[in-house]
């Protein structure tokens, strides 16, 4: 009954796409999922270049260690960008809450974590900890 209610309201259009898509569920929801876990790994991949810029800056964010977490800009300059990139074995890189994912590059990588971007992490970090 109620199947029938949404078939006649969805129209014609819609009633192409419903049977489109009960025919080739498994297809389209496998490849929804494929996407969702390139999208956790390169997240995952995002926080472990971060956490290897924080090491590569003498920066620890430990509670129980005081830490520093002023960033000069000759530690921003002389940072090893290639083991950025290799810190996690994905090749792909998303920033947090973005669904957009990219390979993970050089260039990419200086765009995603440029000085400023980094001095408002530490400034965010610095923040909750008080």
């Amino acid at each position: 009954m109620i199947y029938a209610f949404i078939r006649g309201y969805i129209g014609g259009f819609g009633r192409m796409l419903l049977d489109f898509y009960e025919a080739n569920s498994f297809v389209i929801n496998a490849i929804i999922l494929a996407y969702g876990a390139c999208v956790y790994l390169a997240y995952i991949s995002y926080l472990k270049a971060y956490r290897r810029i924080l090491e590569s800056l003498g920066i620890k964010l430990e509670g129980s260690v005081k830490s520093n977490y002023s960033i000069r800009k000759e530690g921003y300059a002389s940072l090893d960008w290639d083991a950025m990139r290799r810190s996690y074995f994905f090749p792909l890189v998303c920033e947090p809450r973005s669904f957009l994912v990219r390979f993970k590059t050089n260039p990419v990588l200086r765009n995603l974590f440029t000085e400023e971007k980094i001095r408002g992490m530490l400034q965010a970090a610095k923040d909750t900890k008080k």
